[in-house]
């Protein structure tokens, strides 16, 4: 899979301190104002900075609201007996296997108004604007990671619509994977026997780089995952017990990443699910996420409430470019 660099800010605070994400920024047409292009560009890439799965995702955006990526690989062998002068056969040549991902972009909004004498009293001053600037970009960030996790649109109308607008990477996993690639858990008692099966249930053509894969799991599993390791009378066990292994987890050279979001319950079609449950084998470019146009940050003051609001717009999906390249384990127990 083609790799897309995505080139962040080391930092939000290196970020803000250059002045790119303060409300002296919004440019101001009738009512209030709205970060320039490239301003609303960094806003989303520090959004997404906050996140675990969609940082490492592969990452589109088109002009339109619905669209197609291309996809290419080669799944088996192409390589034949060869003879001197010769050229191969018609049935030995090998096309590669190509299709299209069509994106199709939902419409997201989020508002936070905040009063005169809020903005006035609190003791950061008018600095208050710009923080509520940087916690509108870290929200965005996690509320997005949310609907690209939990994201089925299979809910009624009673259940939570935001969850509604699209179909996630668990639904599309459950919907598309191989029924080898998806792994009942429930009789599984050890994290190294769940890693293991969906190691070896991830088709031999996508492990041939171990440490590009990711084992995606909700924090409680990371947590456990590190507390066996901790139970074990080795070097290793003292390791995990007397340091922070957040960045170098891993199972077999595949890094095991928490995500937040892939926690607590919820209602789909009244059939409750928790997402505890689950986790994910894939490579991360494996996961497409698309916007539509630019975020839109608007900053809009209603004299005669004496609120100015924070507004955040963008339109967005997620795909998973080869169901064939994603385990998924579900009903986990541990």
């Amino acid at each position: 899979m083609m790799e897309v660099e995505c080139k962040m800010p080391k930092t939000a605070e290196e970020w803000l301190e250059k002045a790119t994400l303060t409300t002296a920024d919004l440019q101001a047409p009738a009512g209030g104002g709205y970060l320039a292009p490239q301003q609303a560009k960094e806003f989303l890439r520090v959004a997404i900075s906050y996140t675990t799965i969609a940082k490492e995702a592969r990452y589109e955006d088109s002009d339109s609201p619905k669209f197609e990526v291309p996809r290419i690989s080669f799944a088996g062998r192409i390589l034949r007996p060869g003879t001197e002068g010769v050229r191969l056969a018609d049935a030995d040549r090998v096309k590669p296997s190509t299709g299209l991902v069509t994106l199709s972009t939902v419409l997201i909004k989020g508002e936070v108004p905040v009063s005169d004498e809020t903005l006035e009293s609190n003791i950061e001053r008018e600095k208050l604007a710009d923080t509520i600037m940087e916690m509108l970009a870290e929200a965005t960030g996690r509320d997005l990671e949310e609907l690209f996790i939990k994201g089925d649109t299979a809910r009624t109308a009673a259940e939570d619509q935001y969850l509604k607008l699209l179909d996630g990477i668990i639904k599309q996993a459950q919907a598309s994977a191989p029924t080898a690639q998806k792994i009942d858990a429930s009789t599984v008692t050890t994290y190294d026997a769940l890693f293991a099966r969906m190691v070896e249930a991830m088709p031999a053509q996508y492990r041939r780089s171990y440490p590009d894969l990711r084992l995606y799991v909700p924090v409680k599993h990371r947590d456990g995952y590190q507390a066996s390791l901790a139970a074990r009378g080795t070097g290793i066990g003292d390791q995990a017990l007397v340091t922070n292994l957040a960045t170098q987890l891993a199972f077999r050279g595949i890094p095991v990443k928490e995500v937040p979001m892939m926690s607590g319950t919820d209602t789909i079609n009244a059939a409750a699910v928790d997402y505890n449950k689950f986790a994910l084998l894939t490579h991360p470019q494996n996961i497409i996420i698309g916007f539509h146009r630019r975020v839109r940050i608007e900053k809009f003051r209603d004299p005669r409430e004496g609120v100015t609001s924070f507004i955040v717009s963008c339109r967005a999906d997620v795909k998973l470019a080869d169901p064939g390249a994603v385990v998924l384990a579900y009903n986990i127990v541990l």
